[in-house]
């Protein structure tokens, strides 16, 4: 129908970023809800991290096809953090889930030492947090390129 599919996906990459940083801090804060969410949380910020590049992607591709302005020019800057973002919070939340999940440290994590899983919980938190704030920032620019402000 000629329209671009990367405003159309947009919207649920950056639900899907924001879903995956906010359970990755509750994953690390309350230990009950990481053994809840179980496998959840790293499949979540996978696939967030998938939707997220492609979308950046797609985004690429239209600004080839569409031009490009100053605004346009630090949206997709944004939307690069933001898909590297989401990478770094995928691999972090794998390997937090990894070395505090009961499947983990039987497999995996178990010759780890206890800090491992606190560390890799501050660092996922923390590419959490970095990943709300690209999106948001990638959103603000991407929303001032089409309704102006």
């Amino acid at each position: 129908m000629g329209l671009p599919a990367h405003p159309l996906l947009v919207h649920f990459a950056i639900v899907l970023l924001l879903l995956a940083a906010g359970a990755q801090i509750l994953a690390v804060v309350l230990p009950r809800f990481r053994r809840w969410l179980g496998w959840g949380m790293p499949v979540l910020a996978v696939v967030a991290a998938v939707v997220v590049r492609v979308t950046q992607s797609l985004g690429d591709s239209l600004l080839q096809d569409r031009g490009s302005s100053q605004i346009l020019q630090e949206h997709g800057a944004w939307g690069v953090r933001a898909g590297l973002a989401g990478i770094v919070l995928a691999v972090l939340s794998l390997l937090h889930f990894a070395a505090t999940s009961a499947w983990g440290r039987s497999r995996l994590a178990g010759r780890w030492p206890a800090w491992v899983g606190t560390a890799l919980g501050v660092l996922a938190a923390a590419a959490a947090v970095w990943a709300v704030v690209t999106v948001t920032l990638a959103g603000h620019t991407g929303a001032t390129s089409v309704w102006g402000g």
